[in-house]
């Protein structure tokens, strides 16, 4: 029980014959590597190592709209829709004039 965890994927090849393998990345920014070190006896050996640093989102890298606010969006735009019809409505509503006023 060292406290390090780890995960590990079924490499299958996709349509161009290329292993792939996908890590979830821990949740603390910083600097890691990844090392393959595959020593069996008849195989080639094999040893790589990359340098991956994990850091948060720049703000312009997020993305622009966001399917699960779409209910926010909708909101937005009806309540802007609701004040362009109120404005409508108030600037050219006319009370009734009383017919006592017609005659004068």
């Amino acid at each position: 029980s060292s406290g390090i965890n780890a995960e590990y994927g079924y490499l299958k090849p996709n349509s161009e014959g290329v292993f792939k393998v996908g890590f979830k990345v821990p949740d603390v920014y910083g600097v890691y590597q990844f090392k393959v070190d595959y020593d069996r006896i008849g195989f080639t050996h094999l040893y790589s190592t990359t340098q991956v640093s994990v850091r948060p989102f720049h703000h312009t890298e997020y993305e622009r709209f966001i399917p699960s606010a779409y209910p926010y969006y909708a909101s937005a735009f009806s309540m802007l829709g609701g004040l362009f019809v109120f404005s409508f409505v108030f600037l050219y509503h006319r009370d009734a004039v009383p017919e006592s006023k017609k005659t004068e």
